[in-house]
């Protein structure tokens, strides 16, 4: 059975817990409660920057034809100019976008706008019109499979790109740079199911695909706080030669959250949840906690079988998630 796609999985929602549950560790005086909201806020954001990525698209659209009013209204007109931008106006998958009902609710009452990202929607615009993959959309084949490959290319390849963009997400919000990888993937992933007979182009990814997943990153954070001061002999006894304060302290909570989704997802094959928190470890913290994290981890994960502390239950207990 195919797992229903949703905007935020669980390889995203690990890095979200991952983040709170460091900043929990670093706080003076923790509040479970507050960095319990934070969680629950960080989600909501990403949701909002997969918004936004369309919002800058739609942008295109009309932002082309302000420009070509603007053009016709002068007294010299630059027929070129304008015609130049007809094609961009003209767009279906744009016009799609706009008239997707649910896109335009969720904007609206998400209060999301594009204002504190112009200056960047602004060299994307002009990059776009200016590329050679612009010039060869014009003069090629005029068809919705063309406009639906284009604009697909232009978030990848322009979008995606765009540096100066990035550094107004950073100003602006500091959730979305580490999920932006992500978020724009997923918006590929909904233009990719566009359907020229349909008037909004297609449905809109959920924010999570069920209850299940929405649950997985409360239920984890809660308990890798619940059961911290449970886990964390297993983990100093597996430390060879060494004691925890020589160790990374992103290593540390790695551990602990890898260790944590072990023993309360009995139907999360083990290989999956390794294999997720050693690529964690990898990216976020030294350039050896990979193995690192995954010796120590080993180590823990066959003391706690044997006291039957880690039981895994169902089918499917070797396939990734």
């Amino acid at each position: 059975m195919n797992r229903k796609v949703s905007m935020i999985g669980r390889h995203l929602i690990r890095i979200k817990v991952l983040q709170t549950l460091y900043a929990y560790k670093k706080a003076e005086e923790p509040d479970f409660q507050v960095f319990y909201k934070e969680l629950e806020f960080s989600f909501k954001k990403s949701y909002e920057q997969y918004l936004m990525f369309f919002l800058l698209l739609m942008e295109l659209k009309s932002y082309s034809e302000r420009r070509i009013s603007q053009i016709q209204e002068r007294q010299i007109k630059d027929e070129a100019a304008w015609q130049r931008l007809q094609r961009l106006a003209a767009n279906r998958v744009l016009a799609q976008l706009e008239n997707n009902s649910e896109l335009s609710s969720l904007i609206l009452n998400e209060k999301i706008s594009i204002e504190n990202y112009r200056a960047a929607f602004k060299v994307i615009f002009n990059t776009v019109v200016g590329s050679e993959l612009y010039g060869d959309y014009i003069a090629g084949e005029d068809s919705y499979a063309a406009d639906k490959n284009f604009v697909r290319t232009v978030l990848l390849n322009i979008v995606a790109e765009t540096e100066s963009l990035f550094d107004s997400f950073e100003e602006h919000s500091i959730f979305w740079n580490d999920d932006v990888d992500n978020v724009i993937s997923m918006v590929d992933k909904t233009l990719k199911n566009f359907d020229e007979k349909i008037d909004g182009g297609a449905e809109l990814l959920p924010m999570f695909a069920d209850a299940a997943t929405h649950d997985f990153g409360y239920t984890l954070f809660t308990k890798a706080v619940s059961l911290w001061d449970e886990i964390n002999p297993y983990i100093d006894k597996s430390l060879t030669n060494w004691k925890q304060e020589r160790v990374a302290e992103m290593d540390i909570i790695i551990m602990q959250l890898g260790i944590t989704e072990m023993m309360v997802f009995p139907e999360i094959p083990i290989p999956v949840s390794m294999n997720e928190y050693i690529e964690l470890a990898k990216w976020y913290s030294t350039q050896n906690s990979g193995q690192f994290v995954n010796g120590i981890m080993y180590k823990v994960i066959e003391e706690l079988k044997k006291e039957g502390k880690i039981k895994k239950i169902g089918r499917g207990l070797i396939e990734k998630q």
